[in-house]
Formats: structure tokens, sequence, C-alpha cells
């Protein structure tokens, strides 16, 4: 291999031909990318994922699902005022092999969120059909010890309500607006290996009836 090196470097080429043959020499293959290919030693579970909604008396009680009022309005408070709803998603960490002792190198760190919206009828343009994606900070470590970790996150911003489609449910009861929410948490293990794990939410959109 090092006379196949030395007749490489005859042009100003030679680096990258030089890469592109050891990449194919038996012997001299580089290990794969660890962070692309899930290759964590640790299997992270959505136990629970639940939401809650909010309005001018505060936050309203967690639910399996969520019914978003898109514009808050009475008497008291015209003409319009909007509030963000919330989530809450348990997640617990396991040894993907359960022979394994567990190790804080396997404790995972998630670190930042993804909330896709979705219809079941397929029609799923952001900003037409659908609220926007959006992308959120997380900050939470599951131990790999099987312990329960909870952690909120906001799961409807206050500008979607102010955006299309939900802009065009305000002060129209007769639209209802359901969707699916797919929240995605990324995060790494104490090795830098990427971990993924989803969880998801019904939401139902309306501007429902304020006392």
């Amino acid at each position: 291999m090092s006379a196949m090196r030395e007749s490489l470097k005859i042009d100003g080429r030679g680096v990258s031909v030089l890469a592109l043959v050891l990449s194919l020499v038996p012997g001299c293959i580089t290990e794969p990318d660890t962070v692309t290919d899930n290759a964590s030693n640790v299997l992270v579970q959505v136990v629970t994922m639940r939401a809650q909604s909010a309005d001018i008396q505060g936050l309203g009680e967690l639910s399996d699902f969520l019914l978003s009022d898109v514009c808050f309005a009475d008497i008291d408070h015209p003409p319009c005022t909007v509030f963000n709803d919330n989530g809450a998603v348990t997640l617990r960490a396991v040894p993907k092999d359960r022979t394994q002792v567990a190790a804080d190198i396997n404790d995972v760190t998630f670190t930042r969120y993804r909330v896709t919206f979705t219809r079941a009828d397929g029609r799923n343009v952001q900003g037409v059909d659908v609220p926007y994606a959006f992308d959120g900070g997380f900050n939470v470590t599951v131990p790999v010890t099987g312990n329960e970790v909870e952690h909120g996150f906001i799961l409807v911003r206050h500008q979607a309500k102010a955006e299309s489609p939900l802009r065009e449910i305000t002060f129209n009861r007769s639209l209802i607006l359901s969707v699916i929410a797919q929240v995605d948490f990324y995060g790494t293990d104490g090795s830098g290996r990427a971990v993924q794990v989803t969880g998801y939410v019904n939401i139902t959109f309306a501007d429902f009836a304020n006392e």
C-alpha cells in the first residue's frame, strides 16, 4: 500500500484519489458514521404523550388529546386573545441488549424537537391546510436505568393561531380542523451517537365558546 501511496502523489489530485482507493482496499475501510446509523446502545420509548390548552384563567388539565381554542374572546376580553398550547412527554430509556449493565455513557440527552401537523385526508400543505411545522429547544437527560422522565414543551405556538389555516377559523364556529401532531425528539447518548424518538397527539382546532 505504501507504493500505491507514493504513485498517487504525482499530481495535485493525489489526496482525493488516495481516499477513493483506500475505501476500496480491504483492511483500509474506515469506520461507518455512527451518528447517522442508529448505532446507540440504548432504546428510548415514549411512555405517554399528553397536551393541555390554556386560556385567560390559566392552564387546563393534561389530556391524551387537545381541544385547541384558536381565539379566546368574551365580554371582558375583546376582541380576541390567543394562547399557546403545551405538550408533555414521558420518556424511558433501556439498553438494547438487556444483558448489559446500565452505564452513564448510555444516558440520552435530548436538545431539540420538531412538531409537524398532518391531516388524515392527505391535504397537508403548510400554511394552507395545516399549521406550519416548527422546531424548538428541548433540554432533558433520560437515564438508561429505565426510570421515567417527564418534560414539557410548546405544542402549538401563539403565531400559529394568527396564521392560516387557523386564522380563518376565528369567529367562525362552523369550521373545525382536526390534525395529528407528530413530535420528533432529537438527542445523543454519552458517546455522541444520535437518538431519535417520536410521539403523536390528536388536536382539534376550533373557536370554542368562552364564558
